[in-house]
């Protein structure tokens, strides 16, 4: 129960403190990382207005708690996409919406996650359940490609987007930033 508590704090911290340079981030990556599974080859899947691709893998997400997962995911890019901070700070969830205003959440996406706004393909990888918090990890571009690993809470019947943190990068144990 420690343990769950320390994952909401951090994520907490993360999600408050993205408007700075990515300040304390590693910490909460390195969680993120460790709590997700191995995964297989990718495979596309066709969308409306951006590309994105599905990895299937062996992990604690069902493949319709990964699509429900995937699905509030990428609604909220798609709005990004479109500047619709309104709309896509919606799929936050309660306690993020209640602590972080909208003014707050365009501030945090255009600073820390521009390219969260350019309609750049999203390939989703890794799902995990753990405690009632799942994790997904996102890779967006291809050239330069940037993972985060997004977090999601099950509240009022729904998962909402709790947070989201640059994947660490396992080899240069560094965060992947934009």
């Amino acid at each position: 129960m420690a343990h769950r508590q320390r994952d909401r704090s951090c994520l907490r911290f993360v999600i408050i403190g993205l408007t700075l340079p990515f300040i304390g981030l590693s910490a909460c990556a390195q969680v993120a990382s460790e709590s997700t599974a191995q995964s297989e080859p990718e495979q596309s899947v066709p969308t409306s207005s951006t590309t994105t691709t599905i990895v299937s893998s062996r992990s604690s997400c069902e493949n319709d708690l990964r699509g429900d997962l995937q699905a509030k995911i990428f609604s909220q890019i798609e709005a990004l996409s479109r500047g619709a901070f309104e709309e896509a700070r919606k799929f936050a969830s309660p306690s993020f919406r209640e602590n972080v205003g909208l003014s707050e959440f365009q501030s945090m996406i255009q600073s820390g996650f521009p390219f969260l706004l350019t309609g750049e393909p999203a390939a989703f990888g890794r799902c995990r359940l753990v405690d009632g918090t799942a994790t997904v990890e996102v890779r967006f571009g291809e050239n330069t490609p940037v993972t985060l690993i997004y977090f999601l809470i099950w509240s009022d019947n729904e998962w909402w987007i709790d947070a989201a943190s640059p994947a660490l990068d396992s080899i240069t144990d560094k965060a992947e930033s934009s």
